[in-house]
């Protein structure tokens, strides 16, 4: 018998212990056949890691998934859900002898029939991301050192996915997800700068995230560094969107390395854009900073898209909801 952890379940993993010496088996593990759905099994067999850590909190539960609608439960402890689609090949890796995790290609793929579109794209890019969520860190995230993901991946994933419950979802969704973002409003400012009118956006061209710009000469000196990682870039037109949240200046030698990195991309030949969090919070001043950046990249907006449309309100709605709520899927 073996557990499945479910995509909530697995998502925290992926989020708040990988790769904690925890590396996946590099090749595709069937789902098996014969998994645990009453409540004493999946406790008997649920790693001291998953009940600890992945669900450390009053309330929460540990989720399962099997692929027989009679074995769904639910109890004061677990959950237990079914999935009786296709079982694309990549959906599962084997950590321990016993337990198996939801990929990050199937978390993505499940997860588009169960969130708000623009969610799912937030999803995205937090799994194509140098972040993921963690309710337990003071700036409610951690971060990675390689995204557990990348958006080829996904499309070569959702490729095998035909059949499968939410697929035409996520292949729509993956068209606006980025890879290398590095926090939750990183991807909120490159989503309501980027994501067409349609769904709140205003339609900019992709960025390239943490774009690596190398230094030399004088700029090399500035920044104290061969090279620096632009946060928003658009490489061609030589922009740079630098956004400065509450935590990136908590001590004076981060700020004066920030400083040097801004003016080191500025010696670069970049001319560098500052966005703050109460900028992005302020309807008015982000339309004017995204005007100045459409400038730039020679990407025009029409004038009737500007100002708070109901698109755009609901898009900072559900984005602003999907951070509070740390991500969660079910």
């Amino acid at each position: 018998m073996q557990l499945v952890l479910d995509i909530a379940t697995s998502l925290e993993f992926w989020r708040r212990l990988y790769p904690a010496n925890r590396q996946p088996i590099p090749t595709y593990v069937a789902p098996p056949s014969d998994c645990a759905f009453n409540k004493r099994d999946v406790i008997r067999l649920a790693p001291d890691w998953a009940t600890r850590e992945l669900a450390p909190e009053a309330g929460e539960k540990l989720h399962a998934m099997c692929f027989d609608r009679s074995q769904r439960r639910i109890s004061n402890s677990h959950v237990v859900h079914a999935w009786t689609g296709p079982v694309p090949e990549g959906s599962f890796y084997q950590f321990d002898p016993h337990v198996f995790i939801a990929s990050p290609e199937f978390i993505f793929l499940a997860a588009a029939g169960m969130l708000d579109f623009r969610a799912l794209v937030a999803l995205g890019n937090e799994l194509c991301g140098l972040y993921g969520f963690d309710k337990m860190q003071q700036r409610g995230f951690r971060m990675r050192a390689e995204p557990v993901s990348f958006s080829e991946r996904l499309n070569e994933y959702l490729r095998q996915a035909q059949g499968c419950h939410g697929v035409r979802a996520a292949k729509s969704a993956l068209h606006y997800i980025v890879d290398r973002s590095a926090s939750p409003m990183e991807t909120l400012v490159e989503m309501l700068m980027c994501l067409p009118y349609r769904l709140g956006g205003y339609g900019l061209w992709k960025p390239s995230m943490n774009h690596e710009v190398p230094l030399d000469g004088l700029a090399a000196r500035i920044a104290k560094r061969s090279s620096c990682y632009a946060d928003v870039c658009w490489p061609s037109a030589r922009l740079d969107v630098e956004y400065h949240g509450e935590y990136d200046h908590s001590g004076s030698d981060a700020q004066l390395s920030d400083r040097a990195r801004v003016i080191g991309l500025r010696e670069a030949g970049f001319e560098v854009i500052e966005l703050t969090r109460e900028q992005v919070s302020d309807p008015q001043a982000f339309e004017g900073i995204v005007s100045m950046i459409a400038k730039v990249i020679g990407k025009p907006i029409r004038k009737e898209k500007l100002g708070m449309t109901r698109e755009r309100i609901e898009l900072r709605r559900t984005l602003a909801a999907w951070n509070r709520s740390s991500g969660r899927v079910r």
